[in-house]
């Protein structure tokens, strides 16, 4: 299949707006409800291991759980500790949903 300019033109357009769009907080509690697929938890929503990081004062495995669920491999440097010290004042799901959507947004839709 050829693509011609004009077509790549517009697809690259697209891509660049889409990157700029925020991060939704339905976005981000959708992606921390799905559940893991595979290993020792099986089963269990990524954002149920958040908060149970959360609640064992484990802030860093929280903040992999919601990268995990966000997709995030490679943060900028600084990031991954940001979210970890944002995420110590998450109550509930809707906070680190919140959290979430809005360190996505700080750090990759801008």
């Amino acid at each position: 299949m050829k693509i011609t300019k004009r077509q790549l033109r517009r697809l690259i357009k697209e891509t660049i707006n889409e990157v700029k769009e925020p991060m939704t907080v339905d976005y981000v509690y959708d992606s921390l409800m799905g559940k893991q697929q595979f290993g020792p938890q099986q089963g269990i929503t990524r954002m149920q291991m958040a908060m149970d990081a959360i609640s064992a004062n484990d802030m860093e495995k929280a903040a992999n759980k919601v990268m995990d669920a966000l997709m995030i491999d490679d943060p900028p440097l600084g990031a991954e500790e940001e979210l970890a010290e944002w995420l110590a004042a998450a109550d509930d799901e809707d906070d680190i949903a919140q959290i979430g959507s809005e360190w996505g947004t700080k750090h990759f839709r801008n």
